[in-house]
């Protein structure tokens, strides 16, 4: 394995979820980065059916009660992440839409540069939706798909094993 893969591995063995944070400030152009790899990320038929909504600063502290974990109230940096479902590609035979799945391919991408940039990220589920778009304005047709708390953490982020099923329990080949 040439040495551009094992960094892009070593990177996956070093990422996990950070739930303290040091608190120091996420530097504008690093916010930058990670915004440009939300934008460039892929969806079915091009649709990008997302809005991000960066939480920082002034409006972060406001934002503290959605939380249950008082680690993630230390994330100097909060992605919100909607999904428009109307926007978004529908299966025909099923009408299955991907609106929420777009998102999650676009936040997963950024979580990975999130750590290239050695940078914590916890994707924060337990939230109540309702208050997360009262606060924040979020249209009644849009849905709160989920919060990213991102930061430095306490602790460099290192190599560690992950407690995963074995892939004989995950991977099937042909068939079931």
């Amino acid at each position: 394995m040439n040495d551009k893969l094992a960094g892009f591995y070593e990177l996956y063995s070093r990422r996990r979820s950070i739930r303290e944070f040091s608190g120091r400030h996420v530097e504008e152009e690093v916010l930058a980065r990670l915004l440009e790899v939300l934008r460039m990320a892929q969806s079915a038929a091009n649709r990008q059916p997302w809005h991000f909504i960066v939480v920082r600063d002034e409006d972060r502290e406001a934002f503290n009660d959605v939380f249950t974990k008082d680690g993630f109230k230390a994330a100097p940096l909060l992605i919100v992440a909607c999904a428009e479902p109307e926007a978004a590609w529908q299966r025909k035979p099923d009408g299955q839409n991907y609106a929420w799945v777009d998102v999650t391919i676009a936040i997963t991408e950024m979580i990975g540069a999130a750590t290239a940039e050695g940078l914590g990220s916890c994707w924060v589920a337990a939230i109540e939706p309702v208050k997360v778009k009262k606060l924040l304005e979020i249209p009644d047709k849009v849905d709160v798909v989920g919060v990213i708390a991102l930061g430095y953490p306490n602790e460099e982020l290192r190599p560690i094993e992950k407690d995963r099923w074995p892939l004989k329990k995950i991977i099937h080949y042909g068939k079931w």
